[in-house]
């Protein structure tokens, strides 16, 4: 299970552009509690650390006016018997600049609905939350690459991100998503750069 996570910084009052120039909030922490039958395998987009009872603490910086971010947990569910059932809770921490002011949000409860119905198995994910599960898979990637070629290593990500432009290009041509197209043709532009081959795969 895929859980993404979005924000966006909002302020009050002068123009858009004084507005997209200021931090919203800064400081921001999310704080999530596992229920028993839930496990986490996976984080994008940031850093988790474990805390005490079965919780964890995303530590996510500031954000902008009018900027959105995103985040994406995975989760492994145990077997429940079929109904309605708490799975994580979460809570907002974060500090507001012109008052330097911590605030936390109410604390938000997630369920998740068991079923016995078996063509569920086969249900398509979300596009909205493939399509960033996919951008937050390349940023990690990236980083991966930036790591290793500054470890002269970097050869070895070069095969995964020739794998995911194809693979964002793949999608952007069946749901015509520009950011998912633009993102593909950045990452054909690097690896051209370095003096790669793209393989079989031609931007036109």
């Amino acid at each position: 299970m895929v859980l993404l996570i979005e924000w966006k910084g909002v302020t009050q009052g002068e123009d858009f552009r004084k507005r997209s120039r200021k931090v919203a909030a800064r400081d921001i922490e999310l704080r999530v509690w596992l229920e028993g039958h839930v496990k986490a395998t996976g984080c994008y987009g940031c850093t988790a650390e474990e805390g005490e009872g079965r919780s964890l603490l995303l530590k996510l910086g500031k954000i902008h006016a009018g900027q959105r971010r995103y985040i994406a947990l995975e989760f492994m569910m145990g077997a429940m018997p079929a109904g309605i059932h708490e799975a994580l809770w979460l809570q907002w921490q974060y500090k507001q600049p012109a008052v330097e002011r911590i605030r936390e949000l109410p604390l938000k409860k997630l369920g998740i609905e068991y079923s016995h119905h078996t063509e569920l198995l086969g249900a398509r994910c979300c596009f909205h939350v493939e399509k960033h599960l996919e951008l937050l898979h390349t940023e990690a990637l990236l980083a991966e690459a930036e790591a290793a070629r500054m470890n002269s290593k970097a050869e070895e990500y070069y095969d995964k991100l020739r794998r995911q432009a194809d693979r964002l290009l793949l999608m952007a041509a069946r749901s015509t998503d520009m950011q998912l197209l633009k993102e593909a043709e950045a990452l054909y532009k690097r690896l051209e750069a370095e003096n790669l081959p793209l393989g079989r795969t031609a931007m036109r």
